[in-house]
């Protein structure tokens, strides 16, 4: 396979009859890393998705060296060493690692039955083949989110995938785990793997490509050697002239003063934790160990952590899918319910979960059932429901943070970053909830709805909004967060100022290389 090529491709979901691809075009060269990028809802992963065998064309062609091909399932690009991971990761619970690389494709006994130990050996020799740091017999409940990416990725390479498609692949990795990952794609790269990256992270793809294609609206705007690119060049391709992210300066001002008086709940302590344990164990390991904090109305308390360290077990914790092992969790006061038995806007709790497919959206439902969800008793008044008030209240929400749907679109019908923000809407619109509990609220999007969701958060916290916020984005925890608590090996190694935090320092604390300055006002 030398080169892989799509023409004018054409591609229209029919429930909703919007139009992903028109007239796309992409060219992949043997032995490259290319870049695919583009904002939300550009077309980027249905055209992928087209050429891993996902969705079929309306029109247009797929060319391997030349040759015209066509594929009715991901089975048949497969067997031509077409492979894609997806950005919501496909790993099956209660099996290992090594189960999870070989799941479809695993050695049998007699053609029959599926082969235990051969199935062991030859996981553990794709781990070897290309240098992953994997232990193949760790359960796939306790894998990192880095871990699980690279389970998806060595199950492609077990079924001897030349080409892979690789959807915003550092969206929830921490910035130890992105460069780890960007080695592991010049090590496949050097092993002849050909690579596409989906991405809308101008940075990184200038970091890691050879090539890029630009698209918008669905449409291939150009093609280009990364090498003869910039960043203001490719950021102006794919969105227009925007200016670099950056965090309103009059938040940057106000965290240095007390936060002013409004909503009865400003200031008062909305979210406690007092010496909180969590016992989860494998191979001797704890998760969470006494771990205490207050959290008051009008303010924003970020968590850093390099993943494995506690982040998914306090956001466990909080979503009530778990309870402490021991401690109190308090919420205004009284015992804290859980997320899944919380009452909900507007005096309610807000969640945005990492894991947005599983946790955050009904993915077979409407927008607006979806938009709904939280608010249920405003839209059955008597039990009845009001369809008109409830469409025109999702439409409402869907235009305040430019969610590119319709209320009566079907959820799975919309590209991952829209999805985002169909859950961002539902969680912070007006009224606002006393306690956000936001877990990387910013996952996939782009540059321009990045910059809307945080002037949204903004506009909760100055409300009256309690919010805590998970992130493996640095620059997010210190550009939005008041006070900034950093997790390591399941404690709570410090807690800083935002205002006064850096990169390099929060990053010594969360390796456990550095002893923090305690207090709000400790510089880090």
């Amino acid at each position: 396979m030398q080169c892989v090529s799509l023409v004018d491709i054409d591609k229209t979901y029919p429930f909703s009859n919007s139009q992903a691809n028109c007239k796309a075009r992409l060219e992949i060269l043997a032995g490259e890393i290319h870049a695919v990028v583009g904002e939300n809802g550009a077309g980027k992963t249905t055209l992928m998705k087209i050429l891993s065998g996902m969705y079929a064309p309306d029109g247009g062609s797929i060319l391997i060296d030349g040759k015209p091909v066509s594929f009715a399932s991901p089975a048949d690009a497969c067997a031509l060493g077409i492979g894609m991971v997806h950005q919501h990761f496909a790993i099956i619970p209660g099996i290992t690692a090594a189960e999870n690389i070989v799941f479809g494709s695993e050695p049998r006994k007699g053609g029959i039955f599926i082969h235990p130990r051969r199935s062991l050996e030859e996981a553990k020799k794709t781990v070897e083949r290309f240098g992953f740091s994997l232990d193949p017999d760790k359960p796939a409940d306790l894998l990192t989110v880095g871990e699980r990416q690279q389970v998806e990725i060595l199950r492609q390479l077990h079924k001897d995938c030349r080409l892979l498609i690789l959807d915003e692949p550092t969206s929830v990795l921490t910035e130890h785990e992105i460069r780890a990952f960007f080695s592991t794609l010049q090590e496949l790269k050097t092993k002849g793997r050909t690579i596409v990256v989906i991405s809308h992270k101008v940075r990184e793809v200038m970091e890691i490509s050879d090539s890029v294609t630009v698209m918008r609206d669905g449409r291939t705007l150009g093609e280009f050697k990364t090498a003869e690119m910039d960043e203001k060049r490719l950021s102006d391709l794919m969105m227009g002239s925007e200016e670099p992210l950056s965090f309103p300066e009059d938040h940057r001002h106000s965290r240095h003063e007390e936060a002013p008086r409004g909503p009865d709940v400003l200031g008062r302590d909305v979210l406690s934790f007092h010496r909180v344990g969590l016992a989860r164990r494998h191979k001797g390991l704890r998760f969470l160990h006494d771990l205490s904090f207050t959290l008051k109305g009008g303010e924003i308390l970020g968590f850093c952590g390099i993943a494995g360290n506690g982040l998914s077990e306090l956001e466990d914790l909080l979503a009530g899918f778990v309870v402490p092992s021991e401690g109190q969790m308090l919420y205004l006061g009284g015992s804290y319910p859980g997320l899944r038995k919380a009452p909900w806007n507007p005096r309610g709790i807000g969640y945005v979960p990492s894991d947005r497919m599983r946790r955050g959206a009904s993915l077979d439902n409407f927008v607006w059932e979806n938009l709904i969800a939280v608010d249920r008793d405003r839209f059955f008044p008597r039990g009845i429901l009001n369809r008109l008030k409830a469409e025109n209240a999702s439409r409402k929400a869907i235009e305040a943070f430019h969610v590119k749907a319709e209320p009566a679109n079907r959820v799975r019908e919309l590209s991952g970053g829209n999805i985002q923000k169909l859950i961002l809407s539902r969680e912070l619109s007006s009224p606002p909830p006393s306690l956000c509990v936001l877990c990387e609220p910013t996952w996939g999007l782009d540059i321009a709805t990045t910059r809307n969701i945080y002037q949204k958060i903004l506009e909760a916290k100055k409300a009256g909004s309690a919010i805590l916020l998970i992130s493996s984005n640095l620059d997010e925890i210190i550009g939005l967060s008041d006070r900034i608590a950093i997790l390591h090996k399941g404690r709570m190694v410090g807690e800083v100022s935002g205002s006064l935090a850096n990169r390099e320092h929060l990053g010594a604390m969360m390796l456990g290389l550095s002893v923090p300055v305690h207090g709000k006002g400790g510089r880090v």
